[in-house]
């Protein structure tokens, strides 16, 4: 929560959630929500998300898609929630796998329109096909003038398992890096 209010300082800390399990994030962002309502728009107004940007689905699609506003955006990036956590696929994590998949959500697209929602996912590896568009990416990135990432923590090459469990842990603050020395 430092991390993101030293940059962010408009923020309060009753804005910034911090995962707590699927199960929770419904209440946390019930929480976020009405501290907003009650400290950072006129009285009266209704308070609902406008863009969700999600990587990890699972128990945290349900409850961000719900909360949605009208004509908002849920864009998925990803399915973090599905990725094994551990360095081998054993019969116990290829059965989680499956009865994850089973129970994946599910929308139906034909109530989208009466719920003035939108669902949209993307995947960035599609544009290394295309390397015009990429690099136009790049160039409206880069215009942007956004300030560099915080970096978490550093590993050389040699450590590249230690620093994919590091990051499949989903408990780090920042990025995580591996150092290529050539």
């Amino acid at each position: 929560v430092s991390v993101l209010r030293e940059r962010y300082p408009s923020l309060d800390a009753e804005q910034i959630i911090v995962r707590a399990g699927g199960d929770k994030f419904g209440s946390q962002l019930d929480a976020a929500l009405a501290h907003i309502r009650r400290s950072k728009v006129p009285p009266g107004a209704y308070v609902q998300l406008d863009v969700v940007l999600d990587s990890l689905l699972g128990d945290y699609f349900e409850p961000a898609f719900e909360k949605l506003a009208p004509s908002g955006r849920h864009i998925v990036f990803g399915a973090g929630s599905m990725t094994p956590t551990g360095d081998r696929l054993g019969l116990f994590e290829w059965l989680k796998l499956a009865w994850q998949w089973l129970w994946r959500p599910k929308v139906d697209c034909l109530e989208l329109p009466s719920k003035n929602k939108s669902l949209m996912g993307f995947n960035l590896i599609h544009c290394l096909n295309d390397a015009a568009t990429l690099l136009t990416l790049m160039d409206e990135m880069e215009r942007l003038d956004l300030a560099a990432p915080s970096v978490g923590c550093e590993f050389p090459f040699a450590q590249m398992p230690e620093a994919l469990r590091t990051f499949k842990s989903g408990r780090t603050t920042g990025k995580v890096v591996v150092t290529v020395k050539g």
